[in-house]
């Protein structure tokens, strides 16, 4: 568990960037304001719920869990988020990477339920590769693009 927190908080670290924002790389996406600040908090939000189901984890939670991750980062949570409205402003290849983390989230969520079913070395491990598949998305769409 120790390991799976380590590396969450690394690819937190990895995301922020100390570079001055005419240094900064990464592509930039202009929302207005109050979309941004929107996107903003659906991130907060992204990271206490994984923050929430690798509590449950550790808790041997895992139906809890499950129900977690579909409902606030699966495909369940798309008009939570209020994806449709947010999607125009963002370029394709940054809306895959949004899409592909609602998949592995809902994924997730089955994993934990199986999880729940039978627990074992393996089904923890498979849980473990389907938190990581969400968390390689965050990271890598913060890797890729900043918004203002």
């Amino acid at each position: 568990m120790r390991l799976l927190l380590a590396t969450i908080a690394a690819a937190v670290l990895i995301s922020q960037t100390t570079a001055s924002p005419a240094q900064d790389a990464r592509a930039l996406v202009r929302f207005p304001e109050p979309m941004q600040e929107h996107m903003l908090g659906n991130m907060r939000d992204h990271l206490v719920t994984l923050n929430e189901i690798i509590g449950n984890v550790a808790d041997g939670k895992y139906d809890a869990a499950a129900k977690l991750a579909e409902q606030r980062l699966g495909m369940s949570s798309l008009g939570l988020h209020g994806a449709a409205h947010m999607a125009p402003f963002m370029p394709q290849p940054m809306q895959d990477i949004g899409t592909s983390m609602h998949h592995a989230a809902s994924r997730l969520a089955i994993v934990l339920q199986d999880t729940s079913v039978s627990p074992s070395l393996d089904t923890m491990r498979d849980v473990s590769r389907a938190i990581h598949e969400v968390t390689a998305t965050c990271t890598a769409c913060h890797a890729g693009y900043r918004i203002r």
